[in-house]
């Protein structure tokens, strides 16, 4: 593990770095009031065991400037640049494939990556993060270059209601979201993915949305705001879960059956 760090807009980024296999990048993204070092904590490291090498982004004043129109952190009042940040973090590392993983702030940011900077990104993953209904994006979607995404949410998540409406942490408002199935099917479309499946194991509920690009939603019943980790988290996030991690989650989607 080591830090690395680059000059962008007059300012130092920086980032945390677990090597591994240097053709694959995963790109983390930590969520509001986090760090890198903090989101791989949070996560018990377990994108790390995977293979490829593992890239953590520090946001500014530990946010990275989202998609939301109502998003209102100092990433957004200074007018951050992140998409041209988290564009040179992946030049830096020079990948022949790069993976998104996002958490809340972090996953919203990884869907303004794939409108912002289309075809900067061969797969997504969102945790705890539902796309914005229309009139809270603040970026146009008409540039989307399709690439496979699966999404993680929680039936109890406190700040992402799962079946849409208001998001936030207490007072701080961060707008209307869709709910984890609608954004799902919005992606989908987007995709152009032709079927759906579903199966459920547990507590957990999958709907796979077939294609060239599929689009994948794995609900959990009962979870909270959080990367699935086999390890107690925040009480205040909600529940956990031991059924699967974050790490089995992008496995099992990009390099079990390799989408792309």
């Amino acid at each position: 593990m080591e830090r690395r760090s680059l000059e962008h807009q007059g300012r130092t980024r920086t980032w945390t770095v677990v090597e591994g296999d240097p053709d694959t990048l995963l790109l983390v993204l930590h969520g509001s009031r986090q760090s890198g070092n903090v989101m791989r904590n949070f996560t018990d490291r377990t994108f790390e065991g995977l293979g490829p090498t593992v890239a953590y982004p520090d946001g500014v004043e530990h946010h990275f400037n989202d998609l939301r129109t109502d998003f209102n952190e100092s990433a957004r009042r200074l007018r951050i640049d992140d998409v041209g940040f988290l564009r040179r973090v992946i030049e830096h590392h020079n990948p022949d494939r790069v993976i998104g993983c996002g958490f809340s702030n972090g996953g919203q940011m990884i869907m303004r990556l794939l409108f912002d900077a289309p075809g900067l990104l061969d797969g997504a993953a969102t945790f705890g993060a539902s796309m914005p209904v229309e009139f809270n994006t603040c970026v146009g979607i008409e540039n989307y270059a399709p690439a496979p995404l699966v999404a993680v949410q929680g039936t109890a998540d406190p700040l992402v209601p799962y079946d849409g409406g208001m998001a936030g942490i207490g007072d701080d408002n961060r707008g209307e979201t869709r709910s984890a199935y609608a954004s799902a099917e919005f992606f989908a479309r987007l995709n152009s993915c032709a079927g759906r499946e579903s199966s459920t194991s547990g507590s957990l509920r999958i709907d796979d949305f077939t294609g060239h690009f599929p689009v994948r939603l794995i609900t959990i019943d009962g979870f909270g705001h959080m990367v699935p980790v086999a390890k107690p988290l925040d009480a205040r996030l909600g529940p956990g879960t031991d059924e699967i991690t974050g790490g089995e989650v992008i496995r099992r989607f990009f390099f079990d059956g390799r989408t792309r």
